[in-house]
């Protein structure tokens, strides 16, 4: 049997095959392509295809999605329904479920309750890391967001289910390592001594700093610049001195380097705070972890924290751990069968 999950998301779609004999892996091909929703919903079919041009004999097709919420799409009903209807276009031999707040569901079930699988992708995570810890808090911070879930006695204990309510309880944070305006983490900042507003235009974006600190590679800056230019370290300097609007003249490099380690304390302290509010609710006293790069936020938040720590990185590849949406809704597929294979004990 040969299953393919997709996860697609505003910025990223990303993608799992899996192929699978008595209940055992015997390939797994994971991608993850940057593709814009807000501008490209019309070529998504495309992306889609792309991904198993050489997987012709894929049978089971498990989608999750968050790419509702993209500025192409006047309402999340619209975003799912436009989505749901181009995968169908692609896969239109296959037998596809969509992950929902109410577990798997085929096309027409979703069309019954569209906003059921409007960024339920999480949902299908938790089916992965169930598997390595039944009483626990995943921390997963991407591109954009970072997610803080709850999990006990083997599933999911949100308090919140969309983004709205996750928002307000702790478990969604917007803040992530790659697409984030660096005024939306901080509206002052010290320059020369003094404290200085920032400017809220576009100029510069949570990897610009990341990329300076050394939190990430050139590789993992995966997103567009603000301003279209180059991913190299004076390039992102350059877009960092523009927050306060200044340029590489009238800011020292030192003064540069220490704006960025300043954003990025006050980022740590956006994660730490929902954490606290996830765990004081709880009362779990143990993480699992995964993030891009080398800023570990979620394991600095969880030592802050003085909580049990377990790393995500001790039990799959680090290109597997890009793309755990996808994984996770092939996993909620696997979990309603008689013999269940479990991804997390085959990758």
């Amino acid at each position: 049997m040969k299953i393919i999950g997709l996860d697609i998301g505003g910025a990223n779609t990303d993608c799992s095959i899996v192929e699978i004999k008595e209940n055992k892996i015997i390939s797994m091909k994971n991608y993850r392509e940057y593709f814009p929703m807000w501008k490209n919903n019309d070529k998504l079919q495309k992306c889609l295809k792309n991904f198993c041009k050489n997987d012709s004999d894929i049978e089971i097709v498990c989608v999750s999605m968050t790419a509702e919420l993209a500025d192409g799409y006047e309402s999340k009903k619209e975003g799912v329904k436009d989505i749901s209807d181009k995968v169908m276009e692609v896969f239109e031999d296959k037998k596809v479920f969509f992950v929902t707040f109410n577990g798997l569901k085929t096309y027409e079930e979703l069309q019954k309750d569209l906003l059921s699988a409007a960024a339920a992708n999480w949902i299908g995570t938790v089916d992965l890391i169930k598997y390595i810890c039944d009483n626990c808090i995943f921390m997963d911070m991407g591109s954009t967001t970072t997610d803080i879930i709850p999990i006990k006695e083997f599933k999911e204990s949100a308090l919140g289910h969309s983004d709205l309510e996750r928002l307000s309880t702790g478990e969604l944070v917007y803040t992530g390592m790659l697409r984030t305006n660096l005024a939306s983490i901080v509206h002052t900042v010290p320059v020369y001594g003094r404290n200085t507003r920032v400017s809220s235009e576009l100029f510069s974006i949570s990897a610009d700093i990341h990329r300076v600190l050394g939190n990430i590679t050139e590789e993992d800056y995966t997103c567009n610049t603000p301003d279209g230019n180059k991913k190299d370290i004076l390039s992102c300097k350059r877009r960092i001195s523009r927050l306060v609007c200044a340029d590489l003249d009238t800011l020292k490099d030192e003064e540069i380097i220490n704006l960025a380690e300043y954003i990025y304390k006050k980022q740590l302290d956006q994660i730490t705070t929902a954490l606290s509010e996830v765990v004081e609710r709880t009362k779990i006293d143990t993480v699992v972890i995964v993030s891009i790069g080398k800023g570990n936020l979620c394991e600095k938040a969880a030592k802050n924290l003085k909580l049990n720590i377990i790393s995500l990185d001790k039990y799959i590849s680090k290109k597997a751990s890009n793309v755990l949406t996808s994984l996770g809704a092939i996993q909620m597929f696997l979990d309603t069968l008689d013999e269940k294979c479990v991804l997390i004990e085959n990758i």
